[in-house]
């Protein structure tokens, strides 16, 4: 189930926080025209990116790719998919449960992940309202502002730097075997390790001390989540139980490349590995751009023509990403509909498990001191902050 219960990518994530999510009463804001006209919209997108390669390409190739379809292939992408699922949840309940947090049940996290899927899809706010939800889904389990929307963002961070990592190594082995185009693996041999060194600069101990400190304005407010974030992903590298969080990401991006690769096996395409990865990740980019309703449409268009880029006819690469495409984003369509209109149920759940914990600010100074709980931190930070000055708009109205 590749797009998109799928983690966002964090430059996203703060501007999420700004949309609104499920009312306090848990109902969601999202009624049955918006669901069929979202819907409508995807329909009619994926079935334009379809037509367009198929011009490009031949029907008559494209109908004898398919008439040669094995489809037991499609089996495994099932299977797959279903590999996808327990990984991001997975991932989920490991950020949730890192520093002695709540323990979210199997069955409500399936549940949470399904219905930030569909707002992800089906809202259009450029993927922004599924981490609004996923942002909801915190609150509820009792952590203030600040350590929510730090645990958000560093849930998406480490799923995302285990994406970079699998694009890179695959680039790697690609440029080694000759197997794809060097245009393909140069950008990610070189923005990968790249964004690897910044992180490390940005979360130098006496860096994350100075930009961690309670600031009012709103670009310092918004640079201290940010940076407590990738300080506390890089805490859980160093923590037994953190490592967790990036071993289930592996997983939710190894079920979705192994359901590519069956789906391309169904129509007797067969690249190398490595090419097949990095197709995979690259296509995967162009879904990230915040757009309603075009991004998936555009991932399966790029993807299509990665493929080709390293050998794939291009009639077998349509055929294929089609064929993964259903499994990945169509049939859960309906079960992450359902849990998106009884988030109600999921929220009095998340409820009953919020306790207090740790909270998920990360400072260079907590080794040595109490961790605070929950909020804690958010609290003493609203304290030290300065008087919200009157606005001048305020002054002229008095």
């Amino acid at each position: 189930m590749s797009d998109p219960r799928e983690p966002a990518p964090p430059s996203e994530l703060l501007a999420a926080l700004e949309v609104e999510g499920p009312s306090a009463s848990g109902e969601v804001p999202i009624g049955s025209r918006r669901i069929v006209a979202g819907i409508a919209a995807m329909l009619i997108v994926a079935a334009t990116v379809v037509m367009s390669i198929g011009v490009l390409v031949g029907f008559r190739r494209l109908a004898d790719a398919i008439r040669g379809a094995d489809l037991r292939w499609l089996g495994i992408c099932a299977i797959a998919q279903l590999i996808v699922l327990a990984g991001y949840t997975g991932a989920f309940r490991s950020a949730v449960s890192a520093d002695d947090g709540p323990r979210v049940p199997v069955s409500v996290a399936v549940r949470v992940v399904l219905a930030t899927f569909a707002l992800t899809q089906i809202v259009a706010a450029g993927g922004a309202a599924g981490l609004a939800a996923m942002y909801w889904a915190l609150r509820r389990l009792g952590m203030h502002r600040r350590d929510a929307a730090v645990r958000l963002i560093g849930l998406n961070t480490a799923v995302f730097a285990v994406f970079g990592l699998l694009g890179t190594a695959a680039a790697i082995v690609g440029v080694a075997q000759h197997s794809m185009p060097l245009g393909m693996a140069v950008p990610w041999l070189v923005a990968v390790p790249l964004a690897v060194l910044a992180a490390r600069w940005f979360t130098d101990r006496q860096r994350v001390q100075r930009w961690t400190r309670p600031d009012g304005r709103l670009l310092r407010r918004a640079l201290r989540i940010s940076v407590s974030a990738a300080a506390w992903v890089r805490r859980q590298l160093t923590e037994a139980t953190g490592r967790r969080l990036f071993w289930w990401a592996a997983c939710y991006w190894a079920g979705d490349v192994i359901s590519l690769w069956a789906a391309l096996h169904a129509f007797d395409a067969r690249p190398a590995l490595a090419a097949l990865v990095l197709a995979y990740t690259t296509g995967y980019v162009a879904h990230i751009a915040p757009i309603p309703f075009i991004a998936t449409g555009g991932m399966d268009a790029a993807t299509t023509f990665a493929l080709h880029a390293t050998g794939v006819p291009l009639e077998l690469a349509l055929a294929g990403v089609v064929a993964h495409r259903v499994f990945a984003f169509w049939l859960p369509l309906g079960p992450a509909v359902a849990s998106a209109a009884t988030l109600s149920s999921v929220g009095r759940s998340l409820e009953s498990l919020g306790h207090p914990g740790p909270s998920s600010q990360t400072t260079p100074s907590s080794e040595a001191q109490p961790t605070p709980r929950f909020g804690e931190a958010v609290q003493n930070d609203r304290a030290q902050l300065p008087p919200r000055r009157p606005s001048r708009r305020r002054n002229e109205r008095q």
